[in-house]
């Protein structure tokens, strides 16, 4: 494992008021009860389009709960252009794409972060056929499996107007939050993306309105 990317600050700065906006943010996704109290959950956080602080807010949002002490296990479903290999400082070696496409093992793709409670599972690279492959009997094989291991799981997913994507990871997430980003997200984007995973079936927890 190489160096933790700096956009980490709930693990770099832990009494920083960024993490404490972290934070904030854990216990507002408690109070909006997702699951009831001692099940795994299963969380996805999405985005209109991309650069808009969606995996940024995925990681550190991880950090918080296994901080907390939970099991904890990001997945980085985002297999158009994926970046939570480079926040965790970890290869992409072997990663969804090869449970999914390729024969490898949950174990086998695995990824320990370094910090106590969090694995990671990268994308392991960017398929040819990644709707089909994020809606195989395969991908669903793997949630159920990860919801027996870990107490949370997060999904970080591909902006939602650019790719149909996020509407078919919503159908494994117990809840959806919208990450826009002030100054450039414009409001009729947030809206159709909204729009977008609410008749998908999402349950869409809110919106996190970054910097």
């Amino acid at each position: 494992m190489s160096q933790l990317s700096n956009v980490l600050v709930a693990e770099l700065d832990p009494i920083s008021s960024v993490s404490e906006a972290y934070r904030s943010l854990r216990t507002a996704v408690r109070y909006k009860k997702v699951v009831p109290a001692g099940q795994g959950m299963v969380l996805m956080v999405a985005s209109p389009k991309p650069q808009e602080g969606k995996t940024t807010t995925l990681a550190n949002l991880a950090i918080t709960y296994a901080q907390e002490g939970k099991s904890v296990v990001v997945l980085d479903c985002n297999l158009r252009q994926p970046a939570l290999h480079e926040m965790f400082g970890a290869k992409n070696t072997k990663g969804l794409v090869h449970f999914l496409n390729k024969g490898l093992t949950a174990q086998e793709i695995i990824t320990p972060t370094g910090i106590i409670g969090l694995d990671l599972i990268t994308s392991g690279g960017q398929p040819m056929n990644p709707s089909e492959l994020l809606g195989s009997a395969k991908m669903d094989a793997l949630m159920n499996l990860l919801k027996q291991r870990y107490e949370v799981i997060l999904i970080d997913s591909p902006s939602t107007l650019d790719y149909t994507d996020a509407c078919l990871l919503s159908e494994y997430s117990d809840g959806v939050m919208l990450v826009a980003k002030n100054g450039k997200t414009k409001r009729e984007w947030a809206k159709q993306a909204r729009t977008q995973l609410e008749q998908s079936g999402a349950r869409m927890l809110g919106i996190v309105f970054n910097q």
